[in-house]
């Protein structure tokens, strides 16, 4: 006789659970709860009414891994969404604070007898799921949209680049998916067959139908017409235009048969929705996680990847201060692709978190694992894309690798400006699409325009080759002329008022802008170019705040080059005159003079007027007041004949810095109001607004000072500046020594000087004494040692948590609820 099998079944109300099947049922309709959930289930029923701790479900069910107890929170509200549970009035599943939880609802238990063994319709071992080895990280978001998706639509491909774990992810949703599917889930790898006709044969071997003549795909649809399937087919990248036509036949055919399938390019077919899977979530860059808790880090899902597959082969391996920064910067150098992170924790068997970091940097060689059990292709980095690149035709190649040039991506104009080199342009946005949609790019949509990227393993391949085919130089002068272009162009649109336009499109260009001049300046040898781009982005620079980029690079392309009458040379040295202006570097001064004579020698009056107006600035800040007062005469006569509004406000600017020198602060006022909204410059709009407050508080105008700083801090909110929010804050710690609030003047004078040392923009010499006395009445009221560690705690809390503290005090203060003392403070700071 058959053995008959027992085994337990929970019951509770109209819910079922079936731990050996892993099904959970309501009224009879199948429920399909993320494993976790499922585990958390198990475990509470199994106590049922008694306290089951926090540390015991995540030992059980998670393995006592480091997890954030956000982890749990979560699965404990997918849980009661689960049984339509109120956590305020729950019937099933009750919080017992700080311990853990306990299920308190009636469960019974049943003790059910499996039926003999019977014939079923089903995949042979050769074509079953692959047994699960390792947990599934990071992937919670995707593998829910892809059982949603997989749930709506009949054809669902994976799509993504090599190693960026499209397996894993279907065959995760597979094993979840597979009770709705009574016919079993059949699952192919792909890859071996060169053929797509070997694939339908070894198809009909599993179910066991004729293979012999032509009629092998009818006999497949007859054996799967009937059946719920799903059908699993694993990298199907060679084969797949050849497979589209096959899967749509038999979706075509077989009704109930659904088709989940993985590849870095579509296998387009009508019905095929695409699900492109990105890579995992970074961490923040080192410096910022400094201020990151663990928990936190160690929840980032490339982190816990990382440290997941590490700890396999060196248990000992954890997240600590001290290597934090080494294995964020691993994680982020990888680019979160799943693949290569497993392949770096290999490497924590040998070698620390610094030195895996430190070999990185450039070589992917490193990233390799002979495992057993991992294909040839899979084995290393260097492996894997090659397997890709030759996936490519030669049209495709060749694009990938000039592409190879663009750091960080590149936009559609930036690849049609490569298109002399193709036969024509249509060519050129037909290879495109097809890299697109072989994964080796990387689209985001969401940025406008789009942009498109390499991860660095490919980019670093692809950079090979093109070396290796003597292509290099020609693909770079094609990058620098583009860069060049698009400079030029970036000058002239924020002049005509598109700032927003061009701040958003120029921030993602940084690295390609440093590589272009790095090559203009070396291989090339084209000074010209260097000076053209560099000149070209003052305005950019100055209107995103980011002041000290044309230091660096107006610094590199004059080096080496003399002195010379011409507009490219002029505004690159402008440029780097006025960055250097704002970190105070003495070398401001030489590069401005010259830049004021050479403009006047070749009549270019708007690089003219504003090397003077800057002049100005600078003779003010050194309290040099005559010449000062002479540059700005000179540059307000200038900007009289060119009718420019941002002249116009930084010659208002440097009147008022000298009026700032000398105390007159009723002058700064009557000479910066009506440039509050003068120019297309919001970095100047801010600052303008700052120095209206700086000069409202000298004179204890205390409403009007907090009134000008909240509108400058909100608007450098919305742009990122955190210069101008950085001087709200400092003036905001000023208000709080006029208010006798010692502690928080302390805490928000140690943001600020954070701030302006992380933004390299220290304090002009009008606001040392300000700052001078904040900082001593606040020590003397509170003490040395109490004030200096409240600066501190300052300087290290979150920047947005202190902005906010001062901006709520700037509000009370522009109300009159928090009012300072009512002296003004002008006659007793002279400046």
């Amino acid at each position: 006789m058959a053995r008959v099998m027992a085994r337990v079944i929970y019951r509770c109300g109209d819910w079922r659970v079936d731990p050996a099947n892993r099904r959970l049922t309501r009224a009879g309709v199948e429920l399909a709860p993320e494993a976790k959930v499922f585990g958390v289930l198990l475990m509470l029923l199994a106590r049922a009414g008694a306290l089951v701790t926090r540390d015991e479900l995540l030992d059980a069910v998670w393995g006592h891994r480091h997890l954030t107890p956000a982890t749990l929170n979560r699965v404990i509200a997918l849980l009661r969404r689960a049984f339509d549970d109120d956590p305020e009035n729950p019937r099933f599943i009750a919080t017992v604070h700080g311990a853990g939880y306990r299920f308190i609802g009636a469960v019974e238990r049943i003790e059910a007898r499996d039926e003999p063994g019977r014939a079923q319709f089903g995949p042979p071992p050769v074509a079953q799921l692959p047994s699960k080895l390792e947990p599934l990280i990071g992937r919670e978001r995707e593998l829910a949209a892809l059982r949603e998706t997989l749930a709506q639509r009949r054809a669902v491909t994976v799509i993504g680049p090599g190693g960026m774990g499209k397996t894993q992810c279907a065959l995760e949703v597979a094993r979840e998916c597979a009770a709705d599917f009574p016919d079993g889930v059949w699952f192919f790898d792909v890859s071996p067959f060169a053929r797509s006709e070997e694939w339908v044969r070894a198809f009909a071997v599993t179910l066991a139908v004729p293979t012999a003549g032509a009629r092998v795909l009818p006999r497949i649809v007859d054996a799967l017409r009937e059946r719920k399937a799903l059908l699993v087919l694993d990298n199907c990248d060679r084969l797949a235009t050849e497979l589209g036509a096959l899967v749509f036949e038999l979706l075509r055919s077989c009704r109930d048969l659904k088709v989940l399938a993985t590849s870095q390019q579509r296998l387009d077919f009508v019905g095929e929705s695409l699900m492109w899977l990105p890579t995992l979530k970074l961490p923040p860059a080192a410096a910022e996680a400094r201020s990151v808790a663990l928990d936190a880090l160690a929840a980032n899902p490339s982190v816990a990847l990382l440290l997941e597959r590490a700890r396999a082969i060196q248990p000992t391996a954890a997240l600590d201060r001290g290597n934090a920064g080494d294995i964020v910067e691993i994680c982020r150098h990888v680019d979160g692709l799943p693949l290569a992170l497993e392949l770096a924790a290999a490497q924590f068997a040998t070698l620390p978190p610094a030195a895996i970091r430190e070999r990185l940097n450039g070589h992917f060689s490193l990233l390799a694992s002979g495992s057993a059990g991992r294909e040839p292709r899979h084995q290393t980095m260097h492996a894997l894309v090659e397997w890709s690149f030759g996936l490519l035709d030669e049209g495709e190649q060749r694009l990938l690798c000039w592409l190879a040039v663009f750091l960080q991506g590149w936009t559609i104009d930036a690849l049609e400006s490569i298109g002399a080199h193709w036969a024509n342009e249509v060519e050129l946005l037909a290879l495109h699409s097809a890299l697109v949609f072989k994964s080796l790019i990387v689209v985001d949509p969401t940025l406008a325009p789009a942009r498109y990227r390499m991860l660095e393993p490919v980019r670093e391949l692809a950079l090979e080759r093109l070396h290796a085919a003597g292509d290099e130089a020609r693909a770079r002068r094609a990058h620098l002329d583009h860069f060049v272009r698009l400079a030029d162009r970036s000058h002239r649109g924020i002049l005509a008022k598109h700032v927003d336009e061009w701040i958003g499109r120029l921030r993602h260009e940084h690295a390609n802008i440093d590589a272009a001049l790095t090559w203009a300046k070396s291989a090339a040898g084209d000074d010209e170019a260097a000076l053209a781009l560099a000149g070209s982005l003052l305005l950019y620079c100055k209107c995103s705040a980011l002041v000290w980029l044309p230091s660096d690079w107006g610094e590199r392309a004059l080096e080496g080059v003399a002195p010379k009458p011409t507009t490219t040379y002029v505004r690159a040295l402008l440029a780097s005159g006025v960055s250097k202006l704002y970190v105070q570097n003495p070398a401001a001064e030489p590069h401005l003079a010259l830049a004021a004579e050479l403009a006047d020698a070749i009549g270019d009056r708007w690089a003219q007027t504003c090397a003077n107006a800057y002049l100005a600035l600078w003779n003010a800040h050194l309290a040099r007041r005559e010449r000062a007062k002479a540059h700005a005469a000179l540059a307000a006569d200038l900007a009289g004949h060119e009718r420019d509004e941002w002249l116009r406000s930084i010659v208002g600017w440097a009147k008022a810095w000298i009026a700032l020198a000398s105390g007159n602060h009723e002058k700064v006022l009557a000479t910066l109001q009506p440039l509050r909204h003068v120019s297309f410059d919001p970095q100047q709009h801010q600052m303008t607004g700052i120095y209206l407050g700086l000069s409202h508080y000298a004179l204890g105008h205390w409403s009007d000072a907090a009134r000008s700083l909240l509108a400058a801090m909100d608007s450098s909110l919305r742009t990122r500046g955190l210069r101008s929010t950085s001087a709200g804050v400092e003036i905001a710690a000023l208000l709080a020594m006029r208010s006798a609030r010692f502690e928080a003047c302390a805490r928000w004078l140690g943001k600020a000087a954070d701030i302006r040392e992380r933004t390299r923009a220290p304090l002009f010499s009008f606001w040392v004494e300000h700052h001078d006395e904040a900082a001593s009445r606040a020590r003397r009221a509170l003490g040395s040692d109490v004030f200096e560690r409240t600066q501190r705690a300052g300087a290290t809390s979150r920047d947005e948590v202190v902005v906010d503290e001062a901006r709520r005090f700037l509000h009370d203060v522009a109300a009159g609820v928090a009012a300072p003392l009512a002296q003004s403070v002008s006659s007793t700071l002279r400046i």
